[in-house]
């Protein structure tokens, strides 16, 4: 189905993981795909977890792709991102603010470097507020946009305790502040977003796994002893999420903007199957209710 035919959509951390899926599912769909991340490789040449592995296969099913370096850490990198695909395309109609770090190390607040923390606010808050400023002047200009942040159930559902004490081992030691709290302000942050764009057709929604997605960098951070693999008891594929974050691009801006919502639970809310990343039959992997952490 060519349901995004012809918009121009950005995904960000799209060299694996769920961009990656994302990046790929949109195209499925008839969307022209810039891919932006810090590992581009060689198109000559494409190996996983790399920009040009993505485009390749996305182009081998007659898709339209294209790849640029981006380093969401970095502010200069993030305008120049942003300029090469308006001086290209001249809009943005899809962004998916994807990219983004988790930062647990085992350091709690107080042992936890000033640096460190605010790394983490740079990359998964500053950036997306910088990349959606930049995409927006085109989509007010045309009426149409459609924005897309990935979250995490660490902003609510896998967070310590609301009710208090007792906590888990896992958030007394983890060195989860940064995260927990980076990702809450993503959620707030798109839903004061959504109110003030509420009348120009722009929607601003934030997706998240309702179980982890064991994307690379989930798979190192279990193997360097950082997470526990005992935390992922129902872990859902990135298809889920990429799907997900399709639905939200298709959303009418006056009726669904401001929401905060978990891949297979609201695909099942909105009665929408899950489709492969080339949008062919899929037997995904999808868990309606979370886990409780």
């Amino acid at each position: 189905m060519d349901e995004l035919k012809g918009r121009i959509a950005v995904v960000t951390g799209s060299s694996a993981g769920i961009g990656e899926a994302a990046a790929e599912r949109l195209a499925s769909a008839g969307a022209i795909v810039v891919c932006g991340a810090r590992t581009v490789g060689d198109e000559a040449n494409p190996q996983p977890q790399t920009l040009a592995n993505t485009v390749a296969k996305i182009r081998a099913r007659g898709g339209e792709a294209y790849a640029h370096m981006l380093d969401v850490a970095d502010p200069a990198s993030r305008a120049e991102f942003m300029d090469w695909v308006l001086g290209k395309f001249g809009r943005i109609d899809v962004l998916v603010n994807n990219a983004g770090i988790s930062g647990i190390s085992g350091k709690r607040v107080w042992e936890m470097s000033e640096k460190h923390f605010r790394l983490v606010f740079e990359i998964d808050v500053f950036a997306v507020r910088d990349l959606v400023v930049r995409a927006l002047p085109g989509m007010m200009a045309q009426g149409w946009g459609r924005i897309v942040n990935v979250s995490s159930t660490a902003a609510d559902r896998s967070a310590p305790n609301p009710a208090g004490p007792p906590f888990l081992d896992y958030h007394r030691n983890a060195g989860t502040a940064q995260y927990c709290a980076a990702r809450s302000a993503v959620n707030l942050f798109t839903r004061v977003l959504a109110a003030e764009l509420y009348g120009t057709c722009i929607s601003a929604n934030t997706v998240a796994p309702v179980n982890s997605v064991i994307t690379p960098n989930v798979q190192a951070s279990i193997d360097a002893g950082r997470v526990s693999r005992d935390r992922f008891k129902a872990p859902e594929d990135p298809e889920v999420m990429a799907e997900a974050i399709l639905a939200l691009c298709l959303v009418d801006p006056d009726v669904s903007t401001g929401l905060t919502t978990y891949s297979g639970q609201y695909l099942a809310e909105i009665g929408r199957q899950v489709r492969g990343r080339d949008g062919k039959e899929f037997d995904a992997r999808i868990t309606t209710e979370s886990v409780k952490y």
